[in-house]
């Protein structure tokens, strides 16, 4: 309950407040390109699948406009990366080094000194993925509640033995847990030993076309290694190259929205390749 009364009151005045001069600020001087979207994907849909698809998600509520071709003033713009303008991983890397020269160099550091990506299972890192959230009470989206209030277990019970990461069995409707390592020998997660510390994570959630970032956030002992863009740029590769059926088909990768945070936080996706786009969706006004 929380979260809407912040969508309904906060975020229209966040829109009027910000939208203008954000854009300007993008060099959008115009409209921004309409993307129609399926978050239900009936054909695709697998079970066991984790979505009730008759109830129209909260992602969707916030960031979907009910009707193509208007613009609404009080809605949040969505921030995306269009994976159809990326035929491959080289392509998505010419993007990246066209905003920004020092992006790529920053990434080959990082993999020069050893960092790796790939999902994970939250339970088998919890008490890393408290040590991220508790790093640092300011970030560039704001406040971090959870430097003062954030309990391990409140993030997930502890696994007492080692697990093997499994694809989710819904392709198109998923929460998939991505994260950057460095390896470390002896290093352990409460009673288990995994030899590797979790230094930052983004939790991903699918819903049809579109892969939204949730949560993304790394330690403050490691940011300036570039583990970030890292992390971002692999999950892209891996969504471009559409090798397993958890990738296969998606359309957009979301990022919040372009009133979101300080002006660093902009900046931010800007360098990674987001841009504004209005997302539409005939499911959301049958629904509303």
């Amino acid at each position: 309950m929380r979260f809407r009364p912040y969508q309904w009151f906060v975020e229209p005045l966040l829109a009027l407040a910000l939208r203008r001069r954000r854009l300007a600020a993008l060099g959008f001087d115009g409209p921004v390109p309409e993307v129609a979207i399926d978050w239900r994907r009936e054909a695709d849909c697998e079970a066991p699948c984790p979505v009730v698809k008759s109830k129209v998600p909260r992602l969707v509520e916030r960031y979907v406009a009910r009707r193509a071709g208007r613009d609404d003033p009080l809605r949040l713009m969505p921030m995306v990366i269009d994976l159809a303008r990326y035929p491959d991983a080289a392509a998505f890397d010419a993007a990246l080094k066209a905003r920004s020269t020092r992006t790529l160099p920053k990434i080959r550091k990082a993999e020069r000194e050893g960092y790796v990506v790939r999902p994970f299972l939250v339970q088998s890192h919890v008490f890393d993925i408290h040590a991220i959230r508790t790093s640092m009470p300011m970030r560039s989206a704001g406040p971090v509640l959870d430097y003062w209030l954030l309990k391990p277990e409140k993030i997930a019970t502890p696994a007492t033995q080692r697990h093997d990461f499994g694809w989710p069995a819904c392709p198109v409707h998923w929460i998939i847990w991505w994260g950057v390592f460095l390896p470390e020998p002896g290093y352990r997660q409460g009673e288990v030993e995994v030899g590797e510390r979790l230094v930052a994570f983004v939790k991903m959630w699918r819903m049809g076309d579109i892969v939204h970032y949730t949560e993304i956030m790394g330690h403050r002992d490691h940011l300036e290694k570039g583990v970030m863009l890292l992390l971002h740029r692999a999950i892209v590769q891996w969504l471009i190259a559409g090798e397993l059926a958890a990738a296969q088909g998606a359309r957009l990768l979301l990022y919040g929205a372009l009133e979101h945070g300080r002006a660093g936080l902009l900046t931010w996706k800007k360098r990674a390749g987001f841009r504004p786009v209005r997302m539409v969706a005939d499911a959301v006004e049958a629904d509303g």
